[in-house]
């Protein structure tokens, strides 16, 4: 666990003192619990579980956190949640395997986007929406100070787990994106990877990125594009985008049955207005590439489309069209404070 003073009160950023189980904010009295060893400083719950249940289905895992690896830990996570058809289940676990290489690959790439703005010397690398602590393993194989936060109390369970393994000491923290429990000026690199469309508010969310960031930091952002062509790739149905947005979350019920009122997806425009609003005027929004060792995991269907993008992003023309439809951006922003 980080020390008291690597942390901050998420609302009023007042000075925290620690006593027993629980932190505690002088300027404004709240109070903060430490639950099976992970702080919790979430001003509101995941919008897909409230407190209590998220406290219980974590002290669930923790029950047979001595008997299960990793992989048997993330399996019985999906047992216990059967809302979650088992096809759906089975592809989150198949992508979970493949999180370290991913992280590996998407770090590669930050520091090859650092070396062209000439920014050296990173050592504090934060992930927002870390989950099941893929992206840590590989920072923390390069870096000295890392740590993983999550609204998701359940996941950093599972995640500590996964460090655990690979005897890594990694901190994870229980928060929300739009309220960091963490003094200014803190991290180089913050990572953000299909964050920014579950968030409640994707402005505070990028003010608080940039409130903790370094003077020669960088924040690193995958989110996929409203308008791709693509299924939506959080529910697997078509076409939602092209929808106003009113009409996302019944269309999408009607076709899957389930809601869709949590998520808000950006095109390309929309995410490039939200930064220059934020003040990010240092910015690339980049295509990415999909690793191999994340596409082995993919249908032969989807690898056949994944080699026709990949042919279409060499195309200069075709390159500018799968910016309004293609199914993905990585966003890279530089501090622009001297």
């Amino acid at each position: 666990m980080l020390q008291v003073e690597e942390f901050c009160c998420p609302t009023c950023k007042g000075v925290l003192s620690f006593q027993e189980s629980e932190y505690a904010c002088s300027a404004c009295s709240k109070k903060y619990p430490v639950i099976l060893g992970i702080p919790d400083f979430r001003v509101f719950p995941d919008p897909y579980i409230d407190f209590e249940d998220d406290h219980k289905k974590a002290g669930h895992l923790a029950e047979q956190y001595h008997k299960l690896d990793f992989m048997g830990l993330v399996r019985l996570y999906w047992k216990m949640t059967p809302e979650v058809s088992e096809d759906r289940a089975e592809r989150f676990i198949r992508r979970t395997a493949a999180l370290v290489e991913k992280g590996a690959e998407c770090l590669s790439l930050i520091e090859s986007l650092a070396e062209t703005e000439k920014l050296r010397g990173f050592n504090r690398v934060l992930e927002i929406g870390c989950g099941t602590g893929g992206f840590l393993v590989a920072a923390k194989r390069k870096y000295d100070h890392v740590v993983g936060a999550d609204i998701a109390f359940r996941w950093l369970v599972v995640a500590r787990k996964r460090l655990e393994e690979l005897k890594m000491n990694v901190p994870l923290v229980c928060c929300c994106a739009e309220y960091l429990p963490f003094p200014g000026t803190r991290f180089d690199i913050i990572l953000a990877e299909d964050v920014l469309e579950h968030v409640r508010s994707q402005e505070s969310t990028l003010a608080e990125c940039r409130r903790v960031m370094t003077k020669q930091g960088m924040l690193f952002l995958a989110t996929p594009n409203r308008f791709s062509l693509t299924p939506e790739p959080h529910v697997r149905v078509w076409g939602v985008g092209f929808l106003p947005r009113r009409w996302m979350n019944g269309y999408v019920k009607l076709v899957k049955g389930i809601s869709y009122e949590n998520i808000k997806v950006l095109s390309f425009m929309e995410l490039r207005r939200l930064l220059n609003k934020c003040l990010f005027t240092n910015h690339r929004i980049l295509l990415p590439s999909i690793s191999c060792e994340e596409a082995q995991y993919f249908s032969p269907f989807q690898r056949m489309q994944l080699a026709i993008y990949n042919v279409a992003k060499q195309i200069p023309v075709l390159r500018l069209i799968l910016y309004v439809v293609g199914p993905y951006f990585n966003v890279v922003v530089f501090s622009s404070r001297k």
